[in-house]
């Protein structure tokens, strides 16, 4: 077995001292509080949220008053932060969202040496312990500190079947070949073996479908790598049976099963970059020209839909690759027309992924002997 540093030792001891806990809201329970948030429902009780979760409470007034969702996996991280504060006894909350700043000046060097943005603190009553939920870019979840001292544990907060990181690959050529480039690789050096098994990747050959087949070294590198390279120590999670479980990041293969994936068409669109490419898929659905102007029979084209699960149908897709937005388009009969310069393409993604099914609470306990 692979041995446990310092920090996650101590604090895997401290966190399985204590009777096993059950998340506050359980999965179940976050997607129907997930859903009614989504579809702006105002049937249930936001007062009771407030009470066991004001983190959760304040995302979902955030999401009804910008009109914005919230990801499932925000729910998820709110109530995991809550749990662990709970069995902590940091039974103080502040909202640094709202401007309840209570961090003092070296706690918070600390933590932008971490890349990490207060959001949330759950303290004790003296406020000499504080853990503290965070956002940023390249920073992990959520941050346990001991005021006096500066000690630090940090601690990445993933669902029972969650994605370490999905960074946008670089841009292909008009060849399709996916590409590799210092910068890529200087940023995520993680995926660099993911990739490299995959160097003759051609896109426009496997549009429409996900790739999978990497080796378990390889992914094992990029899962593992991901939360070093974000200074993660621990990783805590969920159960089966709902309890919250805490485990090493460097350990995480030992109890989840985990993946690689390219995705061809991911989450992030752009302007079209292979213009040569598109202008043969067009011809390929006997699309017609006036100058700028592209028409196509509706019959050729997939509809594209909000992401979120609304069922309102966004946009058009002359395939995987590109589509243009319902509103950039004229829609006259069975004939649709856009202007060719407002058509989007996705840019394709690679990811860790990590799969919690079966895990239990009590056999991570005896594994590590806490």
């Amino acid at each position: 077995m692979i041995q446990l540093t310092e920090l996650q030792t101590k604090i895997m001891g401290e966190f399985y001292s204590f009777n096993a806990t059950k998340v506050i809201y359980n999965k179940k329970e976050r997607k129907m509080l997930w859903s009614m948030t989504k579809e702006r429902k105002q049937d249930f009780d936001m007062d009771k949220i407030k009470s066991d979760c004001p983190a959760l409470s304040h995302q979902i007034l955030k999401s009804y008053e910008s009109g914005k969702n919230i990801q499932s996996a925000v729910f998820s991280e709110c109530v995991y932060a809550q749990t662990l504060a709970n069995m902590l006894c940091l039974n103080y909350f502040f909202n640094c969202l709202e401007g309840e700043n209570i961090i003092q000046a070296d706690v918070l060097k600390l933590l932008q040496s971490y890349s990490l943005v207060p959001r949330y603190v759950y303290c004790n009553e003296d406020r000499s312990r504080m853990l503290i939920q965070a956002g940023g870019r390249y920073g992990i979840d959520c941050a346990l500190v001991s005021v006096k001292d500066l000690s630090i544990f940090t601690i990445e907060f993933k669902e029972p079947g969650a994605k370490t990181s999905e960074p946008d690959l670089p841009k292909y050529e008009e060849d399709g070949k996916i590409k590799i480039t210092e910068d890529f690789l200087g940023k995520y050096p993680q995926f660099k073996d993911m990739i490299e098994e995959h160097k003759d990747l051609n896109f426009f050959e496997v549009m429409g479908n996900n790739i999978h087949d990497f080796s378990p070294e390889s992914v094992n590198i990029a899962v593992t790598n991901n939360y070093t390279k974000k200074y993660a120590d621990i990783i805590c999670t969920e159960d089966s049976k709902g309890y919250l479980v805490m485990m090493p990041v460097n350990q995480v293969s030992l109890w989840a099963k985990i993946e690689g994936e390219i995705r061809p068409s991911g989450r992030n669109n752009y302007k079209v970059w292979n213009p040569q490419a598109l202008k043969r898929f067009l011809d390929e659905i006997e699309a017609t020209y006036n100058k700028d102007k592209v028409t196509v029979n509706k019959e050729k084209l997939a509809l594209r839909y909000e992401r979120g699960g609304s069922g309102k149908v966004s946009g058009y897709k002359i395939n995987p690759l590109f589509f243009v937005y319902i509103r950039d388009c004229t829609i006259e009969g069975n004939l649709i027309s856009f202007d060719i310069d407002r058509v989007r393409q996705l840019k394709p993604t690679i990811a860790g992924k990590l799969n919690f099914k079966g895990l239990n609470y009590f056999k991570v306990k005896e594994y590590y002997g806490m």
